[in-house]
């Protein structure tokens, strides 16, 4: 039985140009009417995500920067779930390599790692942390190019979630579209790729949507409320 839906934001309930798809909001709201808590899970920043909740009306803990920061609503408790140390030194040793790399505006306020514009692949990055041993991982979301430690992704969160929900991971299914998604959708009990996912992101689901984007969103909705309930 599903108690809880974790959601991706951008890709999954946007359009591409980050327009939010009216169907995602029909969806958040369907399931809360149902009993179920929804749960953002953004690679975006903390704030983004509390002012997206409340807009849409999705009442479970928030996940942002890629699993980073888990924000318990019902408590008001900020749980930081890595920090930004070594991304400093990637950013540095890549900074050698490829000069000059914009942060994107947001990265500074970020407390797990930073995001860079998209100038460079993720691979490249890779490639540099390899050859400088730095343990970290660099993520593109299609929208930047996240720097971050390996443990913090949005399925330790989703435990982290969980926890503060007091069900299991089980108990919660889970939709995204994108690479830093898909540690989230392996550890859900019920996954969901919407249409126009990755194609990595479509091979680690249980289910992939037929229509993308935030009428992707609803059409999972739709079936965690048909068939895990």
């Amino acid at each position: 039985m599903i108690k809880a839906i974790a959601i991706d934001i951008d890709g999954t309930m946007t359009y591409k140009d980050r327009r939010l798809d009216i169907a995602a909001v029909d969806a958040v709201r369907k399931a809360e009417a149902a009993g179920l808590p929804v749960v953002l899970a953004t690679g975006n920043i903390l704030c983004f995500a509390e002012a997206a909740a409340i807009l849409l009306g999705a009442s479970g803990p928030l996940i942002a920067e890629d699993g980073g920061i888990v924000f318990d609503r019902a408590s008001g408790r900020e749980h930081v779930l890595g920090d930004r140390v070594e991304a400093e030194r990637g950013l540095a040793a890549l900074r050698r390599t490829f000069g000059d790399l914009r942060q994107t505006r947001s990265s500074g306020m970020r407390l797990t790692g930073l995001t860079l514009e998209r100038t460079i692949t993720a691979e490249q990055a890779m490639d540099v942390f390899r050859r400088e041993n730095l343990r970290l991982i660099a993520v593109d979301s299609g929208f930047a190019i996240h720097i971050k430690d390996p443990e913090v992704n949005k399925g330790n969160a989703l435990r982290k979630v969980a926890s503060l929900l007091k069900i299991s991971t089980a108990e919660i299914a889970a939709v995204g579209d994108a690479i830093n998604d898909i540690e989230m959708l392996e550890v859900a009990g019920a996954s969901f790729a919407v249409a126009n996912s990755d194609e990595l992101v479509k091979k680690a689901c249980t289910h992939v949507t037929s229509e993308p984007y935030g009428r992707g969103a609803a059409e999972a909705v739709g079936k965690v409320l048909e068939l895990y309930r």
